[in-house]
């Protein structure tokens, strides 16, 4: 049995944790060691992979785009061979960000319109990418049988926090909780530091002082990401509820099913 930890602080893979241990529905708890997000697992070297492969990681959901994944290519290391779905979603700001990387040097950075940058991603992803997203419900009650389950992107934190904020919604955690784990990813990343050390880098690459604050959206998440979210899915389809009913297919036999196998 494992130790019911929430981080897994492995070195090699971006912000690794268990979505066990969370109040959900009927004051069931979602299961330890059956839901896991991170980011990419690209990196994993051996100690680190039989750490993983440990865990009885069966299912790995991959949102990352083609492009992304020519970056850093899938890999399994210590012969872990878990059953892998890729299943693009969109909707990153990453396209935005290194253009502008590449313009630093010659304009200010635009700490504002990163931020709404980063909103805009949070309110698109639910919407544009809803098949993407039911795909995941799809495999979890349709494809995934023993074991645990692990989706992921690339830095583990819009994408796969979007992700994960739906699947504890379907679950029934409290907003409070659902928050929380979001913003978990400030203390896996090291959010002061992490935001210090690219603030100097940029500030060197710009030549003039950009602040911390200005860069924490390509780092880490801020709860008007998340509201953005739920916002733009009440818009649409009149609350979080009837879209995971609508657009996510939960209807009451499947979501049933979901709980049934994550809640205990």
């Amino acid at each position: 049995m494992h130790k019911e930890t929430r981080h897994l602080a492995l070195p090699d893979i971006k912000n690794l944790r268990d979505l066990g241990g969370y109040k959900g529905m009927d004051n069931r708890t979602i299961r330890w060691g059956a839901l896991y997000r991170s980011g990419f697992l690209t990196d994993l070297g051996d100690e680190s992979g039989a750490i993983i492969n440990d865990r009885n990681i069966t299912t790995v959901i991959d949102f990352r785009s083609d492009r992304e994944k020519e970056h850093r290519p899938v890999s399994w290391p210590n012969n872990w061979s878990p059953t892998y779905h890729a299943n693009p979603i969109g909707g990153n700001a990453a396209a935005w960000v290194k253009e502008l990387f590449e313009k630093l040097a010659t304009t200010p950075f635009p700490a504002k319109e990163l931020h709404d940058q980063f909103i805009l991603a949070f309110e698109t992803i639910p919407i544009e990418n809803a098949p993407g997203l039911k795909r995941v419900f799809d495999i979890l009650i349709d494809e995934h049988n023993e074991g645990a389950a692990l989706f992921h992107c690339t830095a583990g934190k819009d994408r796969t926090g979007i992700t994960g904020a739906l699947i504890m919604t379907a679950l029934g955690c409290h907003k409070d909780d659902i928050y929380a784990d979001f913003m978990l990813t400030n203390d896996a990343v090291d959010l002061e530091a992490s935001s210090k050390e690219l603030a100097e880098w940029a500030s060197n690459k710009a030549g003039r002082e950009i602040d911390e604050e200005a860069v924490l959206p390509l780092i880490g998440v801020k709860e008007s990401f998340l509201d953005a979210a739920f916002a733009k899915i009440a818009d649409e389809y009149g609350s979080v509820d009837q879209y995971l009913t609508d657009a996510m297919g939960l209807e009451t036999a499947r979501l049933a099913c979901l709980r049934n196998r994550f809640l205990e």
